[in-house]
């Protein structure tokens, strides 16, 4: 009972602080030009334009496929290089500085030298997504590797438990909760970089579409754009990222009772 009451106390507040962004932003709208500030009406209205002529749904199918490809990649990449560098200690030191290198640099400078090696477009995005989404799965890989109990992996060697049931056993269930949190910052950060690859260097997609309303000064196009974007990030994470935290969680719970 005490736990509904919170949940309905986390849900009123929630709404709550949303109504009051929505009370700031129209006061904002009616201190400034539509051309800087567009009201939520003005930006519903763009919203509506976009979505009749068919300019939404296009672009989103353009985005979300350089981001699926792209995301895929990244996390295929760093699953499996975080699992040798967990068996292969000097493998992980070998990775180190290139892992370190791509979680240091600013994403714009690597988005700059895809352009130069691939050009505008789907290769670029691609290429850059996964590339910066490889790095966040590797590192949560290994940790989630050196979180396993050693005196699992070591029953495993005595009793020469074959690999794949070794890894459905007691690897994967040792990690789990590192390998949702490499898959969920890699799903989130997949989106936002797909954008700021459009944005920069695409000739269609959600990112090319901000940057000609941009252009144009189609601000309230622009804020709907945007609406559109901030709808997904949340959406995946109320539908998806935090369902799976809480699956790991009462998983580990379950394990441990």
């Amino acid at each position: 009972m005490t736990d509904s009451i919170t949940r309905l106390n986390k849900h009123y507040y929630y709404g709550f602080g949303i109504l009051l962004l929505l009370m700031l932003w129209q006061l904002l709208s009616e201190q400034y030009p539509q051309v800087l500030v567009p009201s939520p009406y003005e930006t519903w209205q763009g919203l509506v334009n976009i979505w009749t002529s068919g300019v939404l749904t296009d672009n989103l199918g353009i985005s979300f496929k350089r981001q699926l490809l792209g995301m895929s990649l990244g996390l295929m990449m760093g699953l499996t290089t975080g699992m040798l560098s967990g068996w292969f200690t000097r493998l992980e030191l070998l990775m180190q500085p290139l892992v370190s290198l791509l979680l240091a640099m600013p994403p714009i400078i690597l988005a700059v030298m895809a352009m130069i090696w691939f050009g505008m477009g789907t290769q670029m995005t691609i290429f850059l997504v996964a590339l910066l989404v490889f790095p966040v799965m590797h590192t949560n890989t290994v940790e989630g590797f050196k979180s396993i109990d050693p005196s699992l992996i070591q029953m495993s060697k005595v009793y020469r438990l074959p690999l794949p049931l070794a890894i459905s056993k007691i690897y994967i269930p040792g990690m789990l909760h590192s390998l949702i949190a490499g898959f969920s910052m890699g799903v989130a950060s997949s989106i936002r970089l797909t954008v700021m690859a459009e944005l920069l260097g695409a000739r269609e997609g959600m990112g090319q579409q901000i940057a000609i309303s941009r252009s144009y000064m189609e601000t309230e196009q622009l804020f709907a754009w945007v609406l559109v974007l901030l709808v997904i990030l949340a959406s995946l994470e109320f539908v998806l990222i935090r369902p799976l935290h809480r699956w790991s969680t009462r998983g580990m719970t379950d394990t441990g009772s």
